[in-house]
Parts: structure tokens; C-alpha cells; sequence
């Protein structure tokens, strides 16, 4: 680049609606976007976040609700939900993907230093699945961690074995 050019550093997100605040992930760890399916319900002791299992593409994938999971109750709500299937790069899975549900259709967002700004002052529990709070082109979201996601779909299919 020439002298005086500065390079913009800018990548692909989606906004994923929930009830209270978007998630807000990088575009490369969505792998797809699907419509609602049937769930198979685990027998057992489940955990309320884990909604049930889906098929997609002939594997058998957990469905995570990240409301629960922060402690927001699910309610019924109308419109379409969605599945959002996320790639958590966790080699202790089988499969290293996992289901979040949506309530809504994802919105595609731009991300660069002036459109992003992280909330200082949250202190996540070490346990939550949240790296940051955000705001993103005047829209509150929540930025999961990928990697605690996978943990915690690992020690599902752990407990299941």
C-alpha cells in the first residue's frame, strides 16, 4: 500500500436474534442456517439449555439454547425460528458442530474498529458462554465463546457414552 493509506481491518458477522440480546458471530463460524426441525429429546438428566438433538447433513447434532444457558427463560414466542449451526472447533467432539437456536432470520453486519465497541465493566462467571458484551452499529449483542460452547457439547456427549 502506498505511504499514508491505511489498511481497514474489517470482517463478516451475523446477528443472531434472541429474546433479550443478539449473539454476534463471526461469519465463518456459521456453517448454516436452518429452518426449525423436530428434536430428539436426550432420555436422562439433560440440562435445560440442551433443547434436544437435530439432524443435519445424516449427523445427530445438539441443540443449544444460549438464553437458558445465561439463565433467560424460554418463552414461546411467535415468528420463525431458526437453527443456526456454528463450527466450535472442539477436537474432543465428534462432530465439532452445534446448534443455537434463533428467534429470528440472522442479519449480516460488518465488523471493524468504528463499528464495533466493546462494554467494559461486564465480569462474565467464568462458567458463562460469553467472551464480551458489544455494541455493533447501535445493536447491544453478546459475543459467545465458541470454546466453552464445545466444552459443554463434549461433556453432553461424554455424559451420553
Amino acid at each position: 500500500m502506498g505511504e499514508g493509506v491505511e489498511e481497514v481491518s474489517e470482517v463478516q458477522g451475523l446477528l443472531i436474534p434472541q429474546r433479550q440480546a443478539p449473539l454476534l458471530l463471526p461469519s465463518a463460524s456459521v456453517i448454516e442456517i436452518i429452518g426449525y426441525r423436530e428434536l430428539v429429546r436426550d432420555e436422562g438428566d439433560a440440562p435445560a439449555w440442551m433443547l434436544g438433538r437435530f439432524e443435519w447433513r445424516h449427523l445427530m447434532l445438539p441443540l443449544i439454547s444460549m438464553e437458558r444457558l445465561l439463565g433467560v427463560e424460554r418463552q414461546q414466542r411467535r415468528g420463525r425460528k431458526r437453527i443456526i449451526v456454528i463450527h466450535v472447533f472442539d477436537d474432543r467432539l465428534e462432530h465439532p458442530f452445534v446448534g443455537v437456536d434463533a428467534t429470528g432470520m440472522p442479519r449480516l453486519v460488518n465488523i471493524n474498529d468504528a463499528s464495533l465497541e466493546v462494554e467494559a465493566g461486564e465480569a462474565w462467571p467464568s462458567d458463562w458462554p460469553v467472551l464480551y458484551k458489544v455494541k455493533i452499529q447501535e445493536t447491544e449483542a453478546l459475543v459467545p465463546d465458541l470454546d466453552r460452547l464445545g466444552a459443554l457439547a463434549a461433556s453432553l456427549e461424554q455424559a451420553a457414552a
